[in-house]
């Protein structure tokens, strides 16, 4: 009796503690969790060629590549949503470009190390601004925005 004791012991904190690192492993992998929106999932590659997935089950934590979160601007000026932004995730702008009502900041932060190659630098955070709304992706944005 005392080994099933020991046995289902030590069996119950080897859970406990797989549990807590597949906690801190999600965490790591939503890095785009402190914006609300429509947010998707890019698994299994860094490109418009990735599987798009709106909710993570456990067995997709591995596969991320890559993030997109959309919200509204709901009268906010882009500017401002901008630089709230880039002091989140410690971020600076490494080019613009402008397209259908659309400017594109494409940026870098050293606090992630996936990154894409984009016009000769090193991108991990794409934001996209219109009139009425904001997508944010990492490393880019894979979507339409």
């Amino acid at each position: 009796m005392r080994f099933f004791k020991k046995l289902f012991a030590e069996l119950f904190s080897l859970g406990l503690v797989l549990g807590i690192l597949l906690l801190a492993w999600s965490v790591k992998v939503v890095k785009l969790s402190d914006i609300e929106g429509e947010r998707v999932f890019y698994l299994e590659s860094a490109s418009s060629q990735g599987l798009r997935k709106t909710t993570l089950s456990v067995r997709d934590y591995a596969k991320v590549k890559g993030e997109s979160v959309t919200f509204a601007l709901d009268g906010k000026d882009g500017e401002t949503a901008l630089q709230e932004i880039l002091k989140i995730y410690h971020a600076r702008v490494l080019f613009t470009e402008e397209a259908c009502d659309t400017r594109s900041y494409y940026c870098h932060t050293n606090e992630w190390d996936n990154e894409i190659g984009v016009g000769g630098y090193a991108v991990n955070l794409h934001i996209a601004l219109s009139n009425e709304r904001c997508t944010v992706g990492t490393p880019i944005i894979f979507d339409g925005f």
